[in-house]
């Protein structure tokens, strides 16, 4: 007597192998792929990768950025005698074109002209150290699939990054106008006179390009904390959407259900 196998041949599912000249009896040979695809796939860095999460690295580097040329404007701008402050052993080696008298006016006007701008150094610092963590705790909490996220807190990053960009934008204002208002002085004046009988031009009463870089880094920031919002209230109305989407789905049990690839 004859036996007779049948096949159906359908095309196999991905991650199931089947030989290629199937015999009865023989079971079919799984493999199963790794969901891990390299580093962008481990724990919550795939979700560091969409439009919210590169946005918000970009303005942790900005405010790095910011910082960094804040506290460059301050050494740049102590002037030439700065390391006599101190009155320490260090500055008895350092090389000074000034001498005696001049020496001594020179280290007061670096001193009255360095108070002068104390509180931009200080509020500088403070604000761009402290959006920059910030903006880095809001990166680390907000790294998940927004099926995950509370709606709430789309809410909250959506109101954190618009009270940056509104505080960046009066604080570039604010660092601008008082800037130039110490470089008007007569303090600065003075100064500027001594350096220029040296030669040293360079030390004068502009505005400095670690300022204007600090300025330019802060208008960028406005603008990526803008985007921030934009992207923060897109995905809340995408969250919205299929969030009801199944909520309607369960309560109907029929229609299509709102897909979303969940990528914002």
């Amino acid at each position: 007597m004859a036996v007779v196998y049948v096949f159906s041949y359908s095309e196999p599912p991905s991650g199931l192998y089947l030989p290629s000249n199937p015999r009865p009896g023989r079971e079919d040979v799984e493999y199963y792929q790794s969901e891990a695809e390299g580093l962008l796939e481990c724990h919550k860095c795939r979700y560091l990768c969409t439009g919210r999460g590169v946005v918000q690295i970009v303005e942790v580097i900005l405010n790095g950025m910011v910082l960094m040329c804040i506290v460059a404007s301050y050494f740049v701008l102590a002037g030439f005698s700065a390391s006599f402050a101190s009155g320490g052993g260090f500055g008895n080696n350092y090389y000074s074109p000034f001498e005696g008298t001049e020496l001594e006016q020179v280290r007061q006007l670096d001193q009255q002209y360095t108070v002068l701008r104390a509180p931009l150094i200080y509020g500088g610092v403070a604000v761009s150290l402290g959006l920059g963590v910030l903006t880095m705790g809001v990166l680390l909490q907000g790294a998940k699939s927004l099926t995950k996220l509370p709606r709430k807190w789309l809410v909250l990053e959506a109101a954190f990054s618009l009270l940056a960009a509104v505080g960046y934008c009066v604080g570039i204002g604010v660092f601008l106008h008082v800037a130039l208002r110490i470089n008007a002085t007569d303090t600065c004046k003075r100064r500027e006179r001594l350096y220029a009988r040296k030669g040293l031009t360079w030390m004068n009463c502009q505005l400095a390009g670690t300022d204007g870089a600090a300025a330019t880094f802060a208008c960028l920031l406005v603008i990526m904390y803008g985007v921030s919002v934009v992207l923060a209230l897109r995905s809340y109305r995408e969250q919205k959407l299929y969030r009801d989407s199944r909520e309607q789905h369960r309560n109907y049990s029929a229609g299509p259900e709102y897909l979303w690839s969940g990528t914002l």
